[in-house]
């Protein structure tokens, strides 16, 4: 009778652990927009939802909102962020209201349902970098895990336009995540779509 009880309990468990976060959970999750679709095509699916993850990797506080900037990981089949040596780039997340730098600690990892804003311009340290952006609907903080640490970003000149105004040729960030117990795996280029947002490398003209 034990056994039977310690087998039923551990299939709970593990179906419980195999489920998104009741937040995160959606009646119909087939339109959701890849995170290369909203760098690639942004203007068709602005305002469109998206269910992305990844760590964290920058936080800034505004007066009545927190804009997030995250490094793109995929998914596991219960929503959690599966991190890696490397990413195929970043994006920003706004949320309503203030999220604490103490609890929303660079390097860990949140999952977010989020609606399209579009692509916006800023920077990765010196480099400009095209963000795709959208505001958090539902969001979830992962505990007790392992923190990844950012800790280099790779460049290497690519030519690309995105479509909605201009076209240069930039540089495409390979960002680089090392965690204590990752090996990097130099040379190898993250799966995924070929077209991926680019920093964008600017004629002295622009500001």
């Amino acid at each position: 009778m034990n056994i039977r009880v310690s087998v039923l309990l551990l299939a709970m468990f593990v179906t419980g652990c195999a489920s998104f976060p009741e937040a995160l959970q959606m009646e119909d999750d087939s339109q959701l927009v890849s995170y290369q679709d909203a760098a690639s095509k942004a203007e068709q699916v602005k305002g469109r939802t998206i269910r992305w993850g990844g760590a964290i990797a920058k936080i800034e506080n505004k007066s009545e909102s927190t804009v997030l900037e995250m490094v793109h990981y995929p998914l596991t089949a219960y929503g959690k962020p599966i991190s890696r040596d490397e990413s195929i780039g970043r994006y920003r997340i706004t949320i309503n209201g203030f999220m604490d730098p103490m609890v929303y600690q660079v390097g860990r990892l949140m999952t977010f349902t989020a609606e399209l804003n579009g692509l916006e311009e800023g920077l990765v340290g010196e480099h400009n970098y095209v963000f795709p952006s959208a505001t958090a609907l539902q969001h979830h903080l992962w505990k007790n895990i392992q923190r990844v640490n950012i800790s280099s970003v790779s460049i290497w000149p690519h030519g690309f336009g995105f479509g909605y105004g201009y076209h240069s040729r930039g540089f495409h960030n390979r960002v680089i995540l090392r965690g204590s117990t990752n090996t990097n795996k130099k040379g190898v280029r993250p799966s995924g779509a070929t077209t991926l947002p680019k920093p964008v490398k600017r004629n002295n003209q622009q500001k």
